[in-house]
């Protein structure tokens, strides 16, 4: 007989046993069996990604290349590279079996090293091996066209199911819609006379490129009849023949995308803002006869501020970084979480940017991107001589209504999408341009070029890229320190500003050789009132978070200290009386 002891050893033994058999059997027999249970889907395939899979008619190969044998001390690429695995798996399991990955590790001196460098994958040097790390991949049709990511970024994590997809859908061979460009902005690439030399093209055109058919329209272009939608950012000086072939083209295909611009900086003729139009200055799109066929009316002579959306930016009048209230950064809450094109971005930048208004009662005017209800519309020409962007808060009084920045018009079988800003597509408004071992990387920051590739994919129909642009970023925003931060700055702005006018007072009352003797009472009293004024001045400035950090004080004290004694003064309470219990 087995003592009591042994007996519980024994189960112990057993129970291990089983749990490990249990790990085992569970990753073989259901491997395909998942839960995301991430609030965001962070691991789900977008919807449009499946659409696209489920388009598959011929095999497709891909090959991951990782250097996991070189990689064996960078735990934190290794754990990347199982992201990067798992999510590939996910796309061979939904295909049914029309995508194969073979997963290979490239090591020095090999033939799967020679093929990495055959298809261009970016070597990276190991930091303790001295040899080349290879972490991308290779995706391949029957035809032997293939597509490259050249090295998986870690930085650009929340976009790398549209970069998997992306070179999917380049080689199903789909006919790509035809998007014709009208723009007087050197998207397409163009020339710096300043610094002699090509600048390149837009991040806004690399990214359309591999997804639609793009062409500049020139005075080359003969006909628009070839084109399945138009995209006109910041339409301006079009000659008559241009303005009656676009209006030809909405009324028969009724396929715009337009960008109307009120107050351009992207814009080559944008000069010295102190200018007239005419020699450079404030420069607006002037295609009123398209607003009117579409049925909608911008205001040319006004510009959007947002005291909630407003961005931070540094002037020459202060130390420190002050909100700009026309260069807005659009959250997620401003956008129609009811549409496709506009459900899953994250963010959109604008700069002096217009506001929209429905003239039709036949169109079904639908609002895609809005501002706060902390927003108002003010003069264009206050722009023109602008050096301290706290102006724009000084009387600041928001609207009753909240203002449209970007809309969807049907009528009948047209559809247009209007946003009132061109500047949007500019590179310094969304995307950073880095150089990663001699290759040009975009890392976009906010969602302008994913809102574009949605609106161009629905006007063709297609409503696939939509939800695939980007993966959802784990971002969790604290809307009552928002809120604290918001009146705070409005707080401090104005105290700030009485005292820098009383400092000025009294340091042009010392310049003004009003006190000249220094060993004066006078003076003695002068110097008083500046160290005072200074000291207020500061106070100011350090208790501008206050409010902040009291609230995180208390989180603190709740979460490490009461929530333990509220936790131990449950359970003393529970086994008393659980105790009590027992002896009755």
């Amino acid at each position: 007989m087995l003592s009591e002891k042994n007996k519980s050893k024994i189960q112990i033994f057993l129970i291990i046993i089983g749990f490990l058999l249990f790990i085992m059997l569970s990753n073989n027999l259901f491997k395909g069996f998942r839960f995301d249970l991430t609030e965001n889907k962070l691991y789900t395939l977008g919807e449009g990604t499946y659409n696209i899979i489920n388009k598959i008619e011929d095999n497709l190969v891909l090959n991951y290349y990782f250097s996991d044998s070189l990689t064996q001390e960078d735990n934190y690429l290794r754990a990347y590279s199982k992201r990067i695995k798992e999510l590939l798996e996910e796309y061979e399991l939904r295909s049914k079996g029309k995508i194969k990955l073979n997963i290979i590790d490239p090591i020095p001196f090999s033939d799967a090293e020679d093929d990495a460098m055959k298809y261009g994958l970016q070597g990276v040097p190991s930091k303790t091996q001295g040899e080349n790390i290879f972490f991308g991949l290779v995706a391949s049709n029957r035809y032997d066209s293939y597509e490259v990511i050249k090295f998986f970024d870690p930085g650009k994590e929340a976009f790398i199911e549209y970069e998997i997809t992306k070179i999917v859908y380049s080689l199903l061979g789909l006919k790509k819609p035809k998007v014709g460009v009208i723009t007087p902005l050197p998207m397409f690439g163009g020339y710096n006379f300043t610094k002699n030399e090509p600048t390149p093209e837009w991040a806004l055109i690399q990214q359309l490129k591999p997804l639609f058919d793009v062409t500049l329209v020139d005075k080359k272009t003969k006909t628009f009849d070839n084109f399945d939608i138009l995209l006109l950012v910041h339409p301006k000086k079009l000659s008559s023949d241009d303005k009656k072939n676009i209006l030809n083209f909405y009324e028969n295909k009724g396929k715009v995308m337009v960008l109307y611009d009120v107050y351009s900086e992207a814009d080559p003729e944008f000069q010295d803002p102190s200018l007239p139009p005419k020699g450079g200055g404030i420069q607006a799109s002037d295609f009123q006869e398209l607003l009117d066929k579409i049925g909608i009316r911008i205001n040319q002579a006004k510009v959007l501020i947002d005291r909630k959306y407003a961005i931070p930016v540094t002037s020459a009048s202060s130390e420190r970084p002050i909100k700009h209230a026309a260069i807005l950064s659009f959250p997620k809450k401003a956008f129609n979480q009811d549409n496709n094109i506009t459900s899953k971005l994250n963010s959109v930048t604008s700069a002096f940017s217009g506001t929209i208004e429905n003239t039709s009662v036949e169109n079904k005017f639908i609002s895609l991107i809005s501002s706060s209800d902390d927003s108002s519309i003010t003069e264009r020409n206050v722009f023109r001589y602008l050096p301290d962007p706290t102006i724009l808060l000084d009387n600041f009084e928001p609207n009753s209504k909240i203002n449209t920045y970007a809309a969807l018009i049907e009528n009948n079988e047209k559809q247009a999408i209007v946003v009132a800003d061109s500047d949007l597509t500019a590179n310094y408004l969304w995307v950073r341009v880095q150089d990663f071992y001699g290759e040009q990387v975009l890392v976009p920051w906010a969602s302008n070029g994913d809102f574009i590739i949605n609106s161009l994919d629905y006007l063709s129909g297609g409503n696939t890229l939509a939800s695939i642009t980007n993966r959802e970023s784990f971002s969790r925003p604290f809307q009552v320190v928002d809120d604290l931060k918001l009146a705070a700055e409005n707080k401090f702005r104005v105290e700030e500003d009485r005292l820098q006018k009383k400092l000025a007072l009294l340091q042009s009352k010392f310049e003004g050789s009003e006190l000249t003797d220094k060993n004066s009472a006078e003076y003695d009293l002068f110097q008083q009132d500046l160290l005072k004024v200074r000291k207020e001045l500061r106070d100011v400035r350090r208790n501008l978070n206050k409010d902040i950090d009291n609230l995180g004080s208390t989180l603190k004290f709740i979460n490490i200290f009461l929530m333990p004694i509220i936790l131990s003064i449950f359970i003393i309470l529970f086994a008393y009386f659980r105790k009590k219990q027992n002896s009755q």
